[in-house]
């Protein structure tokens, strides 16, 4: 697997300070980047420009049940990444009910680090491990850091190559720049949006993704990418 500078972008939605800040910790430790948010409403809102590839979920919000979060983030954000609900309810029963609304963890306060990292690692493997023999007529050879379309070898930088591998693995996914320049790039505060911009284009021009090749890269405005399937 090609080793990224931030593997994983990860939304905290947590209204404990010290829960959030020692979680916070132990993500970042992990190697992992994390933003918080201290209710539901403000992560909600902050999803129409901002993207992430896992949300860890308090269930008992201020404002919000983190069960009708869920529900609001599967209709809001399209191809929605992976849920962990944190909580400090103990029956069986609140753990179904939170796996059938979308969640896929389920963790008991309080909080175990090793636990709780080795969880997020096993969901952010599960996505990594996305089937990309479903992006036809593209083959992509992560070992070789290489990929082909129609038989054909395409020359690309490694950079390019981490966005392009990024961007297949969240196919349908609406990505923001900001997960752009956090996972390819790391946390150089230098960097600018239209760094990404640039990239996009050469892209988009290289793989032939202005759906000549059966993708579309398509861009949001005010709010990032998304690579789609040509139907």
């Amino acid at each position: 697997m090609v080793e990224m500078a931030t593997s994983m972008r990860i939304a905290l939605v947590e209204d404990d300070p010290h829960q959030a800040q020692l979680m916070e910790s132990w993500i970042g430790e992990a190697g992992f980047s994390s933003r918080i948010y201290n209710d539901g409403n403000g992560f909600l809102k902050s999803i129409a420009k901002e993207s992430y590839d896992l949300l860890i979920l308090d269930w008992m919000l201020p404002d919000l049940d983190g069960l009708e979060v869920i529900s609001r983030y599967r209709s809001i954000a399209n191809g929605a990444p992976s849920v962990m609900v944190v909580t400090v309810k103990a029956d069986e029963r609140d753990a179904v009910r939170a796996l059938k609304k979308g969640a896929d963890a389920y963790l008991r306060k309080p909080l175990r680090h090793k636990e709780f990292v080795a969880r997020i690692k096993a969901l952010g493997r599960r996505a990594e491990q996305r089937n990309l023999t479903e992006v036809s007529p593209f083959e992509i050879d992560i070992e070789n850091r290489e990929i082909s379309l129609r038989g054909e070898p395409i020359k690309l930088t490694a950079r390019e190559f981490e966005m392009a591998l990024f961007l297949f693995q969240r196919r349908d996914q609406l990505v923001s720049r900001n997960h752009i320049l956090e996972t390819i790039w790391g946390n150089d505060r230098l960097l600018l949006s239209r760094t990404v911009d640039t990239h996009i284009s050469r892209l988009r021009k290289k793989l032939q993704l202005d759906g000549k090749s059966g993708w579309r890269l398509i861009s949001v405005y005010r709010r990032g990418y998304s690579l789609q399937k040509v139907t």
